[in-house]
């Protein structure tokens, strides 16, 4: 019988068959020690943007992102859709597309240092292309200088020049030009050579040659401002009377016409002085012959006057016929020559000199609610009146006596009077013309007993 084979000395232990994993591979297993792969980290995703809009802006597209604008330091809130504010702006467009922003409904943007008051303008402008309605009052300077500044800082096409449109509106209503606190600021908030610091340079140049306060103005500049001044005066030439801004004709408010304190008498005497003045010098016939353009004026000196005086021939006192002084009785004046008197004196407001142009201005058309910007004005007048028809009335004979006449024209002042208050400025020329008027018609029976004198030899 052969021998056993011998057993493999294991300790005690059972040994492991061929095929079983390797120990430690167990016991980590067994242990849960097994390593593994660390977690892939999935890439952050970038925020989405809202895509732009192709073509130009148009509201049969869907817009349905909004700016939520916070304005000044209460942070008073405008929305606006953003498609449309980005079309209009350049600021904006430019914003939104360089800077990723997360596809939402409303975006907030913040303009700290604007008043509502300016945005609210900014935005009317937006969807109606005014700054200001036609039946409203203009804003004021402060206002729209803000307003310029938002088309200029957003880029905002249109919006600058329609802001000076405004602004010159204003200063043919007002006839004032901003203080100088606002053309300080103008001059820190607004770069060289801009439109707006051009308007303001006109203005003020305009005012130190007309008014009476001008070293007082001037002083009152900061040094910046009043070296743009005197280059921008040192190169206009000065601007003539046609040149200068006149006061707004009656549309679409019946913006007034500020008066000359002047009548119609004293611009007529001044004429007469005038022609005494330039009066051609007498000439003999062998100058005549030589040049027959009238001799410049030349001041005499004393002895140069006596000496001419002593040459020159004696005259003959011309006897001038005396006019009887005895006026005739208001009694004997006729209710037509009353009303002839009338006649000329309307065609003289309505086709006179300057003063009597600028008087009446506001009130020769009759009033037209659209155009002049006052709808509820028939709700208010019961009786409308104006100067043309007075004209139209005059012709046709209506009158019958001078009271009808007078009436018809004192409906004007009191049409004024019921509409537009105090502290307008249709009141203020109301008042003027109803002065002038009542001053005229009061010398009615003087000036006709003065034409009715006869000479007396």
């Amino acid at each position: 019988m052969s021998d056993p084979t011998p057993a493999v000395a294991t300790n005690g232990v059972s040994p492991v068959p061929a095929d079983t994993p390797d120990l430690q591979a167990t016991l980590d297993k067994a242990l849960d020690k097994t390593p593994e792969k660390p977690a892939e980290v999935a890439p952050e995703r970038a925020p989405e943007r809202t895509p732009e809009p192709e073509g130009p802006f148009s509201w049969l597209q869907p817009h349905v992102n909004f700016v939520i604008v916070l304005v000044g330091p209460e942070e008073i809130p405008f929305g606006i859709h953003k498609d449309f504010l980005c079309a209009r702006s350049s600021f904006y467009r430019e914003y939104f597309k360089s800077n990723a922003f997360a596809d939402t409904i409303e975006h907030v943007v913040k303009l700290p240092n604007t008043s509502a008051e300016v945005f609210g303008r900014t935005q009317h402008f937006l969807f109606t292309g005014q700054v200001a309605d036609g039946d409203e009052h203009l804003p004021d300077y402060e206002t729209m200088i803000g307003v310029w500044k938002m088309g200029f800082e957003l880029g905002i096409e249109g919006l600058c020049e329609r802001s000076l449109d405004a602004m010159n509106e204003c200063r043919r209503v007002t006839q004032s030009i901003p203080a100088t606190p606002l053309l300080v600021q103008v001059w820190k908030d607004t770069p060289v050579g801009s439109a707006i610091r051009n308007l303001l340079l006109s203005w003020a140049s305009e005012y130190m040659r007309s008014s009476d306060d001008k070293e007082a103005f001037a002083k009152s500049l900061p040094k910046e401002v009043l070296m743009e001044l005197v280059i921008a005066m040192s190169t206009e030439k000065a601007p003539s009377p046609a040149e200068l801004p006149q006061p707004a004709e009656p549309a679409p408010k019946r913006n007034v016409h500020y008066l000359d304190d002047e009548s119609d008498e004293e611009e007529a005497s001044q004429a007469k002085k005038t022609r005494r003045v330039s009066a051609p010098l007498p000439t003999t016939q062998s100058s005549k012959s030589i040049n027959r353009a009238a001799a410049p004026l030349v001041r005499k000196t004393a002895a140069v006057a006596a000496a001419a005086a002593a040459t020159a021939p004696k005259q003959k006192p011309v006897v001038q016929k005396r006019r009887s002084i005895a006026a005739v009785p208001s009694g004997e004046i006729s209710t037509q020559k009353k009303v002839e008197f009338c006649a000329d004196l309307l065609e003289r407001m309505l086709s006179g000199p300057g003063f009597w142009t600028r008087l009446v201005g506001p009130f020769k058309e009759p009033v037209d609610p659209v155009e002049d910007g006052v709808p509820d004005y028939f709700d208010k007048i019961k009786k409308p009146m104006d100067l043309n028809t007075i004209k139209a009335k005059m012709g046709k004979g209506e009158y019958k006596t001078e009271d009808e006449f007078a009436a018809d024209v004192r409906q004007i002042f009191e049409n004024c009077y019921t509409y537009w208050g105090k502290d307008s400025n249709m009141w203020t020329a109301c008042e003027k013309f109803q002065k002038t008027f009542e001053e005229k018609y009061a010398q009615m029976t003087k000036n006709i007993t003065k034409m009715m004198r006869e000479p007396v030899e």
